[in-house]
């Protein structure tokens, strides 16, 4: 399994700069890992030989059902056995102990991008190794619901179906009169696993094009998802022949996601990751940024969101023509108002700026029109041998501010006397990774 998981993350990664570094730790980390294979596969049998669908009756006093619950550790992955009961969760059981202890091997990389990532990805990996033992040990045949669950968090990742939380058909499991049934017809491959592994209901970056591929023979069946729209669509189309849907939240879409890739498996096509990653956008306009946005914020993206032949309308309206990326950053989030995380943003040399706010397309519109009224648009936007034309898009913490030359689309500032600071950065890389400190 380790040289499928480092093929994976290879794969998923092969344009992250630090990539040898990274490799390195996780082979370590894997190594840690499968010392303790024989012990915690020990361990997790022990486990559902106690607690299982014949000897409820001997261990369940509620009427709720009893999940068997390996409880996780605020900082790290220390697994406890306990019963959890809708929410109420019972004593460690102290005869079988600690399931399972993280390896105390830890991340300390210069690049932090790096170090973020590396934390995710210890959780995708560990709980893909641990789904592996799940089938070893034949988990679902004993019949009852099996999960983990966060110290700080009702968060959950359910190993019957191999999905976290409402995403899982069994989060709400409460039939105490029949065991549990068979989710899955074979045993997943591990790139199955660690793909619903990493499908979690609190996506932090759904502004991402993410594509995935699977094969059956010489056909080629790829899906392609970003914020709450899917694409699909054979090798042999080209993109104007994806099929697009517009899921009514960000959830219905990582549920179609999850329960499509099922479908395709069932029909006997079998998931690949490509040589070289595409970077292909599901549509003109789709631009990626990593800002932080799960279910209740991204509800207000939506809410929020302008059409484009609005802005489009702005433009004419006003004689100007707005830089791609910044039409499209004002089209699908209109000011992100409702959000302050991650604000604060790169401006080249390791610097950032932390932007206080965005304006929104009424904003932009008022501070347009008066501009107009006044006469300076003539010199800020049209045709003429004024050098540079500065647009401001928000301020920043020190009341600056900030701007989007219309020509270069570079970011700059303006302080209260009137000097503009061009930052050599364009909108499409000030806002592509976006921090939260």
């Amino acid at each position: 399994m380790k040289k499928e998981l480092l093929e994976i993350i290879k794969r998923k990664y092969q344009n992250l700069i630090d990539l040898k570094e990274l490799i390195i730790f996780l082979e370590e980390f894997i190594d840690g890992l499968d010392e303790q294979h024989q012990s915690t596969k020990n361990k997790f049998e022990i486990l559902l030989k106690k607690y299982n669908f014949q000897t409820i009756p001997g261990f369940s006093e509620y009427p709720e059902y009893p999940y068997v619950t390996l409880f996780k550790g605020v900082d790290s992955w220390t697994l406890c056995p306990v019963i959890d009961y809708e929410g109420g969760v019972g004593d460690m059981d102290e005869e079988i102990g600690i399931v399972f202890n993280e390896p105390e091997l830890y991340p300390s990389f210069d690049n932090e991008e790096l170090e973020d990532l590396t934390w995710s990805l210890k959780t995708q990996i560990i709980l893909t190794w641990l789904s592996s033992i799940w089938f070893e040990i034949d988990g679902p045949s004993y019949g009852i619901v099996v999960k983990t669950l966060e110290n700080n968090s009702a968060s959950g990742f359910i190993f019957n179906d191999l999905a976290w939380d409402d995403l899982s058909i069994f989060n709400h499991f409460n039939d105490k009169s029949k065991p549990v049934d068979r989710f899955f017809k074979t045993i997943p491959k591990i790139l199955d696993i660690y793909q619903r592994v990493s499908l979690e209901t609190y996506p932090v970056y759904p502004y991402l094009n993410k594509w995935r591929y699977f094969k059956k023979d010489n056909l080629i069946e790829e899906i392609v998802s970003y914020g709450n729209e899917t694409g699909k669509k054979t090798s042999e189309q080209s993109i104007e022949n994806l099929n697009i849907t517009k899921h009514n939240t960000l959830f219905d879409r990582l549920k179609y996601e999850l329960d499509e890739s099922i479908k395709l498996i069932e029909r006997g096509f079998i998931e690949f990751l490509p040589k070289k990653t595409s970077n292909t956008p599901i549509y003109t306009g789709a631009i990626e940024t990593k800002f932080h946005s799960g279910q209740h914020w991204y509800s207000n993206e939506q809410n929020n969101r302008l059409d484009i032949s609005e802005i489009e309308s702005f433009e004419k309206k006003y004689r100007i023509k707005l830089p791609f990326y910044f039409k499209h950053y004002l089209r699908l989030f209109n000011g992100r108002k409702y959000n302050n995380i991650n604000l604060n943003f790169s401006i080249g040399n390791g610097k950032y700026i932390k932007v206080k706010e965005f304006l929104n397309y009424e904003e932009l519109e008022t501070l347009v029109s008066k501009q107009a009224n006044n006469g300076i648009i003539k010199s800020l936007f049209k045709k003429n041998n004024y050098p540079e034309k500065w647009l401001q898009i928000g301020k920043d913490d020190n009341e600056n501010k900030v701007l989007i030359n219309l020509d270069s689309s570079i970011v700059g500032v303006q302080k209260e006397n009137g000097e503009i600071t061009p930052f050599n950065i364009t909108f499409e890389e000030f806002i592509k990774e976006p921090k939260n400190h």
